[in-house]
């Protein structure tokens, strides 16, 4: 009897214990296909929201007009007098690159599209340049010390670090195409250029080099871009002959200096710094000084932005989102309208910028003395177009820093007067197809020729140059103001 029950227990137990065992493994079961399920999930969110798009609203409306995309490049006011009272002698234009890759490495590099789509101006740019390289054909004069570069991007789809892109190449050669539309019909001159009017500098970098390429190509005849060349500046800031001034570094150090500050007394904005820049630069959580640079995260993003592959992602929890890309460029606006207002960045654009407006007067006198060249073009930076600006007495643009930016100056004769003391000559400056001569500080009696075009009198930039430049330093010459 005991035996019996004995039996019965071991065998209730023996039930119990195999319904717990299917039930704990019913359990295990369960939660393993929940995880599994939950870690598909997760990969698909990650893999979705690697890139983020970035919607346009009225906020991002302002960021997208920074990549100046080539549908978006439009005529200004460039070649707006017309008419018989006024003659256009000659053109000095600045331009800012094209689109290019980023200065840092950042992650995800070899994933953003960085080609452009193709149109009939870009098949035909494409087409001259391989009619170039024919065998047979006369070798082309242009290149001169950048005869080892070459005409197009190498990779025509790669993002490459500080590399112009295809994107780059179409902005040019539409800025150039338009601008021609501007001064075809009021510069006869335009289409009879001789290879020796037309003076062409470039700074030592591909990209603008290959900028300054594709805007002739649709400016000027392709018979005259055959046969002029293009010299090198050594400088960022064109300065020619009046380069060595050690005291730029200190005034530069001041400037920057003070926007460390500015940065240190923004402790929330340091913080989204921070975080924005280990997702775009930092490997293994490390990061630098540079990654966590307001600055450069804006450049950096800038490449995401401006070929619209969305905004990268390391997992769902840890994107760059909108108020990161909307944070970093206000802040970024804010401090570039501050420095504008630092007597140490004004000083600096002054002594930075004097060897090239002196050069851009003297290419002025040139055009009004019947001499040569009518047409001078600078293929420069963002810190070319900046510096000059500043140092003009104008406020500042946002707008001036975007890819593909240009500075155009219009020099004038009077037809009515001839007289040699340069009365009848004048100039106007536009900064983006915008006339901003009016807002010249030297220009002391403007002439009014409409509502919005405005010119200035050759001999007030004259004086500015030789009498007033250095008046804000305390001294009278370049030398004095380099060494004090």
């Amino acid at each position: 009897m005991i035996f019996n029950l004995l039996r019965i227990h071991q065998t209730k137990a023996l039930h119990c214990y195999i319904l717990m065992t299917l039930w704990i493994l019913l359990i295990v079961v369960g939660i393993y296909k929940f995880l599994e399920s939950k870690q598909k999930l997760t990969e698909t969110e990650v893999s979705s929201a690697s890139y983020t798009n970035l919607a346009l609203d009225a906020k991002t409306k302002r960021i997208f007009r920074i990549c100046n995309f080539p549908e978006d490049i439009s005529t200004g006011d460039e070649g707006a007098i017309r008419g018989s009272k006024w003659y256009l002698k000659g053109l000095i234009i600045l331009l800012r690159h094209g689109d290019r890759g980023p200065l840092q490495h950042i992650k995800k590099i070899s994933s953003i599209n960085c080609g452009t789509e193709n149109s009939e101006i870009l098949s035909s740019y494409k087409a001259y340049l391989r009619n170039q390289s024919l065998p047979g054909k006369v070798s082309w004069a242009g290149p001169g010390p950048f005869h080892n570069f070459p005409f197009l991007p190498v990779h025509p789809t790669q993002c490459h670090l500080g590399q112009l892109t295809m994107q780059g190449i179409f902005q040019l050669l539409k800025l150039g195409n338009l601008l021609k539309s501007n001064y075809e019909d009021i510069w006869a001159k335009l289409s009879t250029l001789k290879p020796s009017e037309v003076l062409v500098y470039s700074t030592r970098y591909r990209r603008t080099f290959q900028s300054v390429l594709a805007f002739l190509f649709g400016f000027i005849p392709s018979d005259v871009l055959e046969k002029i060349s293009i010299h090198e500046s050594q400088s960022m800031s064109f300065c020619f002959k009046d380069c060595g001034c050690p005291i730029t570094e200190k005034l530069y150090r001041n400037v920057k200096k003070s926007i460390s500050q500015q940065l240190q007394s923004h402790p929330a904005v340091a913080a989204l710094a921070e975080s924005t820049g280990s997702t775009l630069f930092s490997i293994n959580g490390e990061s630098t000084a540079t990654n966590a640079d307001p600055h450069f995260i804006r450049d950096a993003l800038l490449t995401f932005v401006c070929h619209r592959n969305g905004l990268p992602c390391d997992s769902p929890v840890n994107c760059i989102r909108r108020q990161n890309v909307v944070g970093i460029f206000t802040y970024t606006d804010w401090i570039n309208y501050q420095k504008w207002r630092d007597r140490n960045w004004k000083r600096y654009c002054l002594l930075k910028s004097y060897g090239l407006i002196r050069h851009i007067v003297q290419q002025m006198l040139q055009m009004v003395s019947d001499n040569g060249p009518y047409l001078v073009v600078y293929s420069g930076h963002d810190h070319t177009l900046e510096q000059l600006s500043c140092a003009l007495g104008l406020p500042n643009d946002p707008f001036l820093l975007r890819y593909a930016a240009r500075i155009a100056i219009e020099i004038y004769q009077e037809n009515e007067d001839y007289l040699a003391n340069n009365r009848g000559i004048y100039f106007r400056v536009l900064s983006n197809g915008v006339d901003v001569t009016r807002q010249i500080g030297f220009c002391r009696n403007t002439v009014s020729v409409s509502a919005r075009v405005y010119l200035c009198k050759m001999e007030d930039i004259v004086r500015f140059l030789h009498d007033d430049y250095f008046s804000t330093l305390n001294v009278t010459n370049f030398k004095d103001a380099c060494l004090r």
